[in-house]
């Protein structure tokens, strides 16, 4: 149970005392009265949330018996028992919950709402999000349960909940030969583990409820349960009420949070050391399972760091879709088995858990135009808090028929009448930052669209770009004549002379289409603020089209482009994205 935040005082001055820093219409964030930046604004000063996450006990338990990792793979917790827990952030966390608003479950940025989808945890963690729902009774035989299902019932059971620790000794290692039995009770143990460790973890640090043991009694139909979408609406719960003033836990999956908050902010994101290859049955958060160092001043990323880099976050800085169509190819079938509920406007369930999965507030992170989205529908947030005997498949019957019908709700790109994906952007940005909390401590401006890069000249672009800085690099780690260098930078220049022409074709044969509005398939776009120079939008386009996944938009890219421009006028890349393939609204 969360507790009551300990006050810790008044700041020495109001933040941003003559601006109002919204939602000026309140229609949409109708608890901001509530809401911890509210508190923020008037000056008081809280202690910060503490997350709970019993990760670096997840990290002790390997599995390697391949009777148990047959059954993990029956059971839908194999992909997985392959993520990592990761170091969290806790200044970047605590900025995050700042801006996350239950009222819309998304995190409420400069240039939108972004939010963590059904699609992220597939991705990222290999969990199912397509299935049976999450839930159960409540009023079960826990000692029995437990006789039957672990095979021996442990040595105290409190509110059908039970010491993590005695789960890791008990089970942790099999004898040889064990039995068929043996390898089915280690099999849920180390599951029951994964869930109270790191899936759902207890406010108590040190216990998981068997609720969800009774969910495994049998491995083939737990995994056909729709385990990821639980672990989503379990996520959402936590920060909504950590959101709030007077609260200072969040006890969810913050791995998944942490890596999700890297993959798509670039502010605090730290550099990997190693480019991991994943293998056939990873996950795509497995690549974060490697040692990486900050790219930031540590020193300098407290709290305010990101508090401030968040209120004045650039469109560039925002990966709004990291998952290239070619990091997806290398997944296991099961991280986009079900992908057409990723775009689903539906409840998510979890006992007596009902969060909305709303991804039409969020469709720049399908490379969709955003338009102004409906309000979300708002649900009943009950908690197990004199109901440790309910039956939540009848409490949530409602809910689960909508789950049912989930395929029904599949949220597609509106046609707003116009064919300028830029005016879209721009009426969008109007209405957002009328209903939004638009700061939290340092005042900002309205942002404005400027540029919009078009479908395939697009492409085409961002391919010669990528194309030409990689044969430079290689030249100059090349030991060369002149001749020899001479004869490559004509090879260079007819290239591009050839690209250029393709891409004048287009144009003049206005076919655009990728990013028209209404497309079937619409082809991602890269928007920048008038603050941010064409260039670095194109390195960041780079990411998407290229063969590996590239960091994002990050300085760091712009500036080797620009180093390793030849000089002596043979090649200009930056006037290469410049002039005919911009468009400014």
């Amino acid at each position: 149970m969360d507790t009551g935040a300990e006050e810790l005082g008044d700041a020495t001055e109001p933040q941003a005392q003559n601006l109002d820093p919204g939602p000026v219409d309140k229609s949409v964030l109708v608890e901001q009265e509530f809401h911890k930046s509210e508190a923020i604004f008037v000056g008081k000063i809280f202690k910060p949330v503490r997350f709970i996450e019993h990760g670096p006990r997840l990290n002790q338990w390997e599995v390697r018996h391949k009777g148990v990792l047959a059954l993990l793979q029956r059971s839908g917790f194999y992909h997985l028992s392959f993520l990592k827990r990761v170091q969290l952030d806790h200044a970047l966390l605590n900025a995050l919950i700042e801006r996350w608003r239950r009222e819309t479950q998304t995190f409420h940025l400069r240039f939108g709402e972004i939010t963590v989808l059904l699609k992220d945890v597939a991705v990222l963690t290999g969990l199912r999000v397509h299935g049976a729902p999450v839930t159960g009774l409540t009023n079960c035989n826990w000692e029995q349960l437990c006789t039957q299902l672990l095979g021996q019932e442990p040595p105290q059971i409190k509110g059908g909940s039970i010491n993590i620790a005695w789960l890791h000794d008990t089970f942790k290692t099999l004898p040889e030969g064990a039995s068929q039995s043996d390898v089915e009770y280690a099999a849920r143990a180390y599951i029951l583990y994964q869930i109270g460790c790191s899936l759902f973890p207890d406010p108590s640090g040190t216990r998981v409820h068997l609720k969800y043991l009774a969910l495994l009694r049998d491995f083939d139909a737990s995994g056909e349960m729709a385990w990821g979408a639980a672990v989503l609406a379990h996520l959402y719960r936590e920060l909504g009420k950590a959101s709030m003033k007077g609260k200072t836990n969040c006890c969810a999956f913050l791995t998944l949070l942490q890596i999700w908050a890297w993959e798509h902010i670039q502010i605090g994101r730290p550099e990997r050391l190693e480019n991991k290859v994943l293998h056939n049955d990873w996950p795509l958060g497995c690549r974060w399972n490697v040692g990486f160092k900050s790219r930031e001043n540590a020193r300098c990323m407290d709290h305010d760091f990101y508090r401030h880099g968040l209120d004045t976050i650039s469109d560039c800085q925002i990966t709004w879709d990291p998952y290239t169509p070619n990091l997806i190819a290398g997944l296991p079938a099961i991280c986009t088995f079900g992908s057409t509920v990723w775009r689903s406007r539906t409840p998510l369930i979890c006992f007596q858990i009902v969060e909305m999965h709303v991804p039409d507030r969020v469709l720049l992170q399908f490379g969709m135009v955003q338009h102004i989205p409906d309000l979300v529908e708002a649900v009943e947030r009950v908690t197990m808090q004199g109901k440790a005997d309910q039956n939540w498949p009848t409490y949530h019957d409602k809910y689960i028929k909508q789950w049912e019908n989930r395929l029904l709700s599949v949220v597609e790109q509106q046609d707003t009448g116009n064919s300028d994906p830029t005016h879209a952007r721009n009426c969008y940005l109007e209405w957002y930052w009328q209903i939004t909390r638009r700061w939290i401590s340092t005042p900002v401006e309205c942002p404005i669209i400027s540029y919009e890069l078009y479908g395939e000249t697009d492409k085409i672009l961002v391919d010669l770009v990528s194309t030409v800085q990689g044969r430079i690099r290689t030249l100059l780690l090349s030991e060369i004549d002149a001749d020899r260098m001479k004869e490559s930078l004509i090879d260079i220049d007819v290239y591009i002379t050839v690209k250029m022409a393709e891409a004048k074709q287009i144009m003049q044969n206005d076919a655009p289409m990728g990013t028209r509005i209404g497309s079937a398939k619409p082809e991602p776009y890269m928007i920048c603020s008038n603050i941010v120079d064409p260039t670095q939008a194109t390195v960041a386009k780079v990411g998407q089209f290229g063969d590996d996944h590239v960091e994002g938009n990050t300085i760091l890219q712009l500036d080797q482009m620009r180093r390793i421009q030849p000089t002596g006028g043979t090649v200009d890349l930056a006037h290469l994205v410049t002039g005919h393939y911009w468009h400014t609204c």
